[in-house]
């Protein structure tokens, strides 16, 4: 605390009191004198005062220059991703929960009339899955589409949220019949000249007794590299929807996937909630419908040469389709049956030859 000096007139004493008595009378301690503690004289109230502001205004703009900092970092971001093939990428939805039945308990197909139970249901399950998985093959090639994700190779025996299971590794207790078979399911698609990928997700699938439940873990980067690893080693995928995933809500997810992305450059992220960091390292989903103009403007002029997978199943506009198309985004669409979204895709591929 800032003293004032003072010497008593009566008796020479020199000694201090504090700022707060300033304009008072106090008396000498040695001869108790009475002594007018002298005010600030105007040059010195004008010095403390610019002393004052100065140091508020030195705080202040360094916190400012420290926030600045910050979101320039948080912002803008060396641009990691490398992916030079913009070609579509097919999607595959095996199955529907809204289609599941005693008898199709995961909703194979889309079909709840199908039985894949009893002596014989693996047999039928085998049948249909490669049938449906051929088909697609011939869809992809008339696309000419770069590969394909599976959207749901655990099959969708649970309701939203816990819908699309996300982690390969549990596919023998998820789906035992799928199992056996996901060798050469992916084995036929990379054979037919397709990159090959599949859903997964940040979180952690937890058995409870009654229900089955995702459970929001803290790394989610650990989280993702065990599935991701596990289906790098055994189908050669590359291309991953990460599915259910935090975004802006959770502002670590972004560093984290980033961090992923980084130490696996070979991989292509499609997270399913991002926003402008995310641009640098991934390539983020979006549909069609939603309109995304704005960001995708943004992003492109901070990130050089980043892009979107833009989803255009039941697309209204053609037009939309061809913008995206042109500008550079990959397109996501429905490949185990023929549109017009395909019908349109085909034109462009042989325009582009």
């Amino acid at each position: 605390m800032a003293k004032v000096h003072i010497v008593c007139p009566g008796c020479g004493q020199s000694f201090e009191c504090g700022e707060k008595n300033r304009g008072n009378k106090i008396k000498c301690a040695q001869c108790k004198h009475v002594i007018l503690v002298p005010l600030l004289t105007r040059t010195e109230t004008a010095k403390r005062w610019r002393a004052k502001w100065m140091f508020r205004f030195g705080i202040s703009g360094l916190f400012l220059l420290m926030v600045i900092g910050v979101l320039a970092l948080y912002i803008y971001q060396p641009v990691i991703i490398h992916w030079p093939d913009r070609r579509p990428i097919g999607a595959l939805f095996l199955a529907s929960n809204s289609s599941s039945s005693p008898t199709n308990p995961r909703g194979w197909f889309n079909d709840p009339k199908l039985d894949f139970t009893g002596t014989n249901g693996a047999q039928r399950f085998k049948k249909a899955l490669f049938e449906y998985t051929d088909r697609s093959i011939d869809i992809l090639k008339r696309t000419s589409a770069q590969g394909v994700i599976v959207w749901d190779l655990e099959g969708e025996q649970y309701p939203h949220k816990t819908t699309f299971i996300g982690d390969p590794r549990l596919l023998n207790r998820m789906a035992p019949e799928m199992a056996p078979l996901a060798d050469e399911l992916f084995g036929r698609l990379r054979n037919a000249g397709f990159k090959v990928g599949l859903t997964v997700r940040p979180q952690q699938l937890v058995f409870r007794p009654g229900w089955t439940e995702q459970s929001q873990v803290i790394n989610i980067k650990k989280a993702l590299l065990g599935k991701i690893d596990f289906a790098r080693t055994n189908w050669g995928a590359t291309l991953f929807y990460i599915d259910s995933n935090w975004g802006l809500r959770r502002p670590d997810e972004m560093w984290q996937l980033r961090s992923l992305a980084k130490e696996r450059p070979d991989i292509l992220l499609i997270p399913e909630h991002t926003y402008l960091p995310y641009w640098a390292f991934s390539a983020p989903y979006n549909h069609l419908s939603k309109d995304p103009a704005a960001t995708a403007s943004q992003a492109r002029k901070l990130y050089h040469n980043t892009f979107q997978v833009m989803d255009i199943d039941d697309a209204a506009s053609a037009d939309k389709i061809m913008a995206a198309w042109y500008q550079g985004d990959i397109l996501v669409f429905r490949a185990w049956f023929w549109s017009p979204e395909c019908a349109l895709l085909e034109r462009l591929a042989r325009e582009k030859k």
